[in-house]
């Protein structure tokens, strides 16, 4: 049985990867859209009913609307997938991140109701969360996240931003630490209070690092480097889209010693290195992924095919 979708938001960034991405897919058929209806509600209600899978790539505020207008006229049967931030934290959706822990995917296939995380917090979850569910990390520990991302995850406006401004390379944002993903990073790491996020975006389309800076003591009992990478490597033994690299490993630098961004573009993955300076006591963590891969609609596809039982790789990458 071929599986049928509509794209809410199908012209947008993540919108347009998501449909080349199904491109690929041999299981799914994604609905044709009017756009010149694409806000019309009666036409929009008139697809979804022909849908086993709405997709929703739209901003939040329309997310909310629509998943309204759905739950008005379907109730709960229609299976959303929404790649906006409006319910990552909200009660009745299921966070579709699913190496985040062992039953996480259990827990997707049976949700017709499916936020789609965060890029940034696709990185910051990935390194954190295993710290503090094995007991490595106190709850109450006081983290920094820095991150940079490609100028894609900001949408269309800063793409046209970068596009109509060269001489700009690099730029920090959300400098009075209201990003809105703060509370999915709070809520799923099980930290107690939200970390300081340093976000940022640069002069490129596509990349994303995460890092996450931690001195020794911080950790509630005697550790080493090897440890950590012991704790990472078997945390995502099982996940073939999760690698993790050998401790103070060279092989992801490049010629000149440094560790880019973009690495990943078009994939799913996301790739974990463990940076160890014992001397000084003080340990760096990094991940990496494609902002609009893994961070957005990759993941999204591969959250649909775990909720309807196709093989989880299969249409993730370009």
């Amino acid at each position: 049985m071929t599986l049928t979708i509509y794209i809410d938001g199908a012209q947008g960034t993540t919108g347009l990867q998501l449909k080349q991405r199904l491109s690929s897919h041999s299981e799914v058929k994604v609905l044709d859209i009017d756009n010149s209806k694409k806000k019309d509600l009666n036409y929009k209600l008139e697809k979804f009913s022909n849908a086993d899978l709405i997709f929703l790539c739209l901003p939040d505020r329309e997310a909310e609307e629509t998943v309204f207008e759905i739950e008005k006229k379907f109730n709960s049967k229609k299976v959303i997938i929404d790649a906006s931030s409006a319910h990552r934290v909200s009660k009745g959706w299921e966070y579709g991140f699913p190496e985040l822990n062992n039953n996480k995917r259990k827990l997707i296939k049976g949700s017709n109701r499916i936020s789609n995380p965060g890029c940034y917090p696709t990185g910051a979850l990935s390194l954190i969360r295993p710290l503090v569910e094995n007991n490595f990390i106190d709850k109450s520990c006081l983290l920094t996240i820095n991150a940079i991302s490609g100028y894609t995850g900001g949408g269309k406006k800063l793409v046209n931003f970068f596009s109509t401004n060269k001489q700009e390379k690099f730029l920090y944002y959300a400098t009075f630490l209201d990003h809105k993903h703060n509370k999915e990073i709070t809520k799923y790491s099980l930290l107690d209070k939200s970390p300081i996020f340093c976000p940022s975006v640069g002069a490129f389309p596509q990349g994303m690092a995460v890092s996450l800076p931690i001195h020794y003591d911080w950790f509630k009992k005697n550790i080493n480097g090897k440890e950590i990478f012991d704790l990472f490597n078997d945390y995502y033994n099982s996940d073939s889209l999760i690698s993790v690299n050998d401790l103070n490993s060279k092989s992801q630098l490049n010629d000149q010693g440094f560790l880019s961004p973009e690495v990943l573009i078009g994939t799913n993955n996301i790739d974990i290195s463990i940076f160890s300076n014992e001397k000084l006591g003080q340990l760096w963590l990094i991940a990496r992924l494609d902002n609009l891969g893994k961070g957005a609609s990759g993941a999204a596809v591969q959250n649909m095919n775990i909720r309807f039982g196709f093989d989880e790789n299969l249409g993730v990458c370009l």
